[in-house]
Formats: C-alpha cells, sequence, structure tokens
C-alpha cells in the first residue's frame, strides 16, 4: 500500500472512527459527503467475473483523488452520506461490481442506452454522408474513430452478478477502505485550506461537521425537546405546572396541544415520564387529560383539530402512540421502571400487557433488549405478559435478551437468558424471517458473555448445528 494509505489507516480502523459516546449522528460527528462514484460521469470501478474475461480493475489512489476533486461545487441535489461506515455502507450496497446495488443497475442502463443511441445517430450520419463529396472524407474518418474509440474504452460493462472470489472480495474491501478515507481525508485537506472561509464555502458544497445533512446545527435527541418534553423527562413538576398555566384563554385547547406535542421521533411527554418513572408527573398528566375529556367523541373532535395523531384507538380503549407505535408501556418497560408499569397497567383503560408496536413489539421484548430480569418477571409473573410472542420479522424475547448490552451489567442478561428458556421455554435456536437466531444477534453486538452461554447451552443439549449458521 502506498505510504498515504498508512498513514490514513494509522489509528485503527477508518469505519469505526465515531464510535464514542455521542448523542449526535455520525454525520454530525464527522461531516457529509457525496458518493464520488456516483458522481462520476461512467462507472469508474469494471471487475468483470472470471467466467467472462478475468479482467480485474480496481481504481488507483490517483483515479480515486481525481474523482473525489471532480465532484461538483454544489450538492443540494446529490445524496450525502456521513463519512467512515456512511459511505462505505452506501459503496457496499450499490457499488460491489458483482452485486451491484438498483441505483446503479438503473444508471448504466442509461448509460447503456445512450451509448447505444449516440452511436447509431453517429453511423447514421455518417452513412449519409458517403454520397457527398471527397472534401468531407477527414469529418468522416473522424466519426467512425469516434464510433471505434467509444466502443473500445468507453462502453459501459454489463450487469453482472456473480459468487466473488476470496481475492475478489479481499480487494474489494480494500478498495472501498481507500475510497473512505481518501474522500475523508480530502475534506479534512480542503478545509486546512480554507481556513477562516471554510464556513461560506462548504455551505455551498458538503455540511461541516457539527451540522445535519441539510446543514443545519445539529442537536442532540434530548436538546431538541420542546421544554414540556424536557420537563417531563426531567421530571420537573414545577415547571409543568408553569407552562400548563402560562396560557389563560382556551385552557382546554392550550392543554390539549401541550399533552399532544410531539418530539422529532413522535414521542409525547407520556412517553418520556414513564420511560424515566416520574409517577408524579405521568399522574398529574392523566389528570389534566381526564379533565378535558368528557367522553370519546369529544376527545376525537379535540384530537382531529390539533392535527394531532398520538392517539390511535385499539380495541374499545384509546392509547398513546409514538411514531412507531410503541406505547408509554414500552417505554416503561425498556427502562425497566417496574412501578410505573403496574400503575399503567392499573389504570382502567389501561392497555394490554402485550399491547404491539407497529412491528408488532411488546413491552416484553423491550424490556429483554433492556436486559432487566426483574422487568420481565414482573410482567410475566405479575400480568401475564406473553414470553413466547413474536414481531412481525419473528423476533422473540430470546433475539431481544441477545442484543441487549445490560444496563444492570452481563450478569444480569444472562439471568434473563436462562429464566427466559428454563422458565418460560422460549426457543434460543429459532430464526427469524431473515434466518438469524439469538447467536447472530449476540455476534452483531459483540455480546460475548452472551455467546459463551450460547455456546455451552448448546453443547449441554446437542443442539450446536440449530445454534447458527449463515442466515
Amino acid at each position: 500500500k502506498t505510504t498515504t494509505m498508512n498513514k490514513l489507516r494509522a489509528g485503527g480502523d477508518v469505519y469505526a472512527r465515531c464510535s464514542k459516546g455521542s448523542t449526535a449522528g455520525r454525520g454530525a460527528i464527522s461531516g457529509w459527503t457525496p458518493c464520488p462514484l456516483c458522481c462520476a460521469p461512467s462507472p469508474p470501478i469494471t471487475l468483470v467475473s472470471s467466467t467472462t474475461s478475468n479482467t480485474h480493475n480496481f481504481l488507483t489512489e490517483e483515479s480515486i483523488r481525481a474523482l473525489i476533486s471532480s465532484i461538483p461545487n454544489t450538492t443540494k441535489s446529490l445524496k450525502l452520506f456521513s463519512h467512515g461506515r456512511g459511505l462505505a455502507a452506501h459503496l457496499h450496497a450499490v457499488h460491489t461490481p458483482w452485486k451491484p446495488g438498483k441505483a446503479e443497475v438503473k444508471r448504466r442502463k442509461a448509460l447503456q442506452k445512450r451509448q447505444e443511441n449516440e452511436k447509431r445517430r453517429l453511423e447514421r450520419s455518417c452513412a449519409k454522408e458517403d454520397g457527398t463529396d471527397d472534401d468531407d472524407h477527414m469529418k468522416r474518418e473522424s466519426k467512425r474513430q469516434k464510433i471505434t474509440h467509444d466502443e473500445s474504452s468507453t462502453t459501459i460493462l454489463p450487469l453482472q452478478s456473480w459468487l466473488p472470489t476470496e481475492e475478489e472480495t479481499k480487494r474489494w474491501n480494500e478498495q472501498v477502505v481507500e475510497i473512505v478515507a481518501l474522500t475523508e481525508a480530502e475534506a479534512n485537506k480542503k478545509k486546512d485550506n480554507l481556513g477562516d472561509t471554510v464556513k461560506s464555502k462548504i455551505s455551498n458544497t458538503t455540511p461541516m461537521q457539527g451540522c445535519d445533512r441539510n446543514g443545519k446545527e445539529h442537536q442532540s435527541y434530548r436538546d431538541s425537546l420542546p421544554a414540556f418534553l424536557a420537563a417531563a423527562a426531567d421530571g420537573d413538576m414545577s415547571t409543568l405546572k408553569q407552562l400548563i398555566e402560562n396560557n389563560t384563554e382556551d385552557k382546554k385547547d392550550h392543554i390539549q396541544s401541550l399533552l399532544s406535542l410531539e418530539d422529532r421521533n413522535g414521542s409525547t411527554a407520556e412517553h418520556w415520564a414513564s420511560g424515566g418513572g416520574h409517577i408524579k408527573c405521568i399522574q398529574y398528566m392523566w389528570n389534566l387529560r381526564d379533565r378535558i375529556r368528557v367522553d370519546d367523541d369529544d376527545g376525537a373532535a379535540t384530537n382531529s383539530s390539533n392535527n394531532s395523531d398520538t392517539t390511535r384507538k385499539h380495541g374499545n380503549k384509546k392509547i398513546i402512540r409514538r411514531r412507531d407505535g410503541k406505547t408509554a408501556l414500552h417505554y416503561a418497560a425498556r427502562n425497566g421502571r417496574n412501578e410505573m408499569i403496574d400503575l399503567i397497567l392499573s389504570k382502567k383503560d389501561a392497555p394490554s400487557v402485550n399491547v404491539s408496536s407497529g412491528d408488532g413489539t411488546t413491552p416484553l421484548h423491550m424490556a429483554c433488549y433492556g436486559g432487566y430480569v426483574s422487568t420481565v418477571k414482573r410482567l410475566v409473573q405479575t400480568h401475564g405478559s406473553d414470553a413466547l410472542a413474536m414481531n412481525d420479522w419473528d423476533c422473540g424475547a430470546a433475539h431481544f435478551a441477545a442484543m441487549s448490552l445490560g444496563k444492570e451489567g452481563t450478569d444480569a442478561v444472562i439471568a434473563l437468558c436462562k429464566y427466559l428458556k428454563r422458565h418460560c421455554g422460549v426457543d434460543f435456536t429459532s430464526r427469524q424471517k431473515q434466518g438469524h437466531t439469538p447467536l447472530h444477534k449476540a455476534a452483531s453486538r459483540k455480546n460475548r458473555h452472551v455467546i459463551e452461554w450460547l455456546a455451552d447451552e448448546a453443547k449441554s443439549s446437542k443442539q450446536v448445528e440449530a445454534l447458527g449458521g449463515l442466515d
């Protein structure tokens, strides 16, 4: 590898550069960039299967730099990716030579059609000129040479899919690292060269670090909360009451608007209060809602007038849901708030303990994902939750527990897995719709303790083959 590439790789994997404890998105940490390959006028990488011409044509460092430098000054019409993982994921998904993505397939077909049309147009033009005087001989020859050149050097290779060799896979992975590293290096170099003018210059091209992909200053999820939701998240009763009492006219509409207020992910104050375990706050909001809800019809009319979709019917009950369908009960379970769970399920209009989100995820699944064994036991033994329920992807309690990073520690996660298997009959070899077993999920989260426990359990029950394998 070149000295430049060795310098770029010093310090670890460029993909994992942003793996830090921050609530900012990777693009807000590292900056944004368009894909150099998407910006190229024609596909720059051509790797033809060994069943055809056995051609391996990857980009050199100079070629990559040339592609990066040719990115248009304005990127408003281009899709942006975060430096590092974002760009790398796009390259693998769209530009892998033996398995191009839909966007690349569409692009190559369009380029092929354009070249074929241009070739036919030139051929027709040459045929018409064959009967003219010899004075046009040079002109005709020039056109014929252009056709020959297009066929020999710039014709877009046909799209093919094949099973790559180990060498092809290795070389493509290295190529992706090169493109990602050089793209970021060129961006940093441009910033250093621009100096004080970087803000005005970059705003016309790609968003800076600390910005979202639209160029606006990044705010963490928590910092972006409206005041009423932030107070609910913090359990700040005095601020909640102050915000409620601020409006003296149209009191009912004012309260309804605050209770229906959503953050950027569709969560309401009830979601935040329940997730934080703030009992007094959520009781206060329930009392407010009871005061303004005369009957179901009036409540529905009020919700309609406020253009809110936070209240949705579940059987004969109305449940406050997030945009993805999760309820306050989901977040109480996710964060191990046992007293909050008891309170929510003790209400007259309480949701079912097995209430599902938009993709079929239940509160028990969320408790397993949080790694709270006491919460799982509370849901199953006290409230009768179905430990064998699956979501729409056929992921069950075993899959969610295997992914848990364990807020209460690794021992608690193993205790949870043992409880699910031995007391609830949960199958830790089941495959979801994509073919993933709990072992796949544990591996994706690097949960070594879960992997070792699964291996020990499989050996003792002679289920090693069923434990995992190719998905």
